[in-house]
């Protein structure tokens, strides 16, 4: 059983990174630790004992320049985005969570209508949450589904999201609508297409193997 359940996790493990397409993900960032142990400590914290200093926890982050390409082909967006998102890109490679999503907040503020920077807000919201779709995130990806029920992007990346979670059950909707929402001509939509494939062979691998 051991060896089996070994086998099962490396298989959930190379599908999840093969979905995701990217060699370093976009949204693996450490700005999740410090939401954590500050919950931790407010749950369950100890004042009366003496504080130290300690290092802050920071990480460059690869923004895969691929995955940012799709991003601009499958969601233009309104025109100044692409300096917003180049911003907030560069605050994920310092290791800067926080400060992706405030860039991204200050848009939306002067821009509320725009789905690009809602969905962008969704994926760095999920990231921040230590890859969970918090309830921050599933309103910023609820609010760029209401903006553009026709545009692919927001359950493309929804999808991607919930890969980057484990939930590969919850990510094939998502990524079925995004194909629905393509194209037939797009550049774009055998990507989908493939990984949308790939999910469902492995939820097929994984059904017989719980049998």
């Amino acid at each position: 059983m051991g060896f089996a359940a070994l086998v099962l996790i490396a298989g959930l493990a190379a599908a999840a990174l093969w979905l995701l397409g990217i060699a370093g993900p976009l949204w693996r960032l450490v700005g999740a630790a410090a939401m954590l142990g500050a919950a931790g400590y407010a749950w369950q914290g100890s004042p009366t004992l003496a504080g130290h200093p300690v290092a802050a926890d920071s990480q460059r982050t690869e923004v895969d320049p691929g995955l940012v390409a799709f991003r601009a082909a499958i969601m233009p967006g309104e025109p100044g985005d692409a300096a917003v998102l180049s911003t907030a890109d560069r605050r994920l490679q310092d290791g800067d969570a926080g400060q992706a999503a405030r860039v991204l907040l200050a848009a939306i503020a002067e821009r509320p209508r725009d789905a690009a920077l809602w969905t962008a807000l969704g994926t760095t919201l999920a990231a921040h949450d230590a890859q969970t779709l918090s309830p921050s995130a599933r309103f910023a990806f609820a609010r760029a589904f209401r903006l553009a029920p026709d545009s692919p992007g927001p359950p493309f990346f929804l999808g991607l999201v919930q890969v980057q979670a484990g939930e590969i059950a919850a990510a094939r909707p998502a990524w079925q609508q995004a194909l629905a929402l393509t194209p037939q001509g797009a550049p774009w939509r055998a990507d989908i297409a493939e990984r949308l494939t790939m999910v469902d062979q492995f939820l097929a691998m994984q059904s017989g193997r719980t049998r």
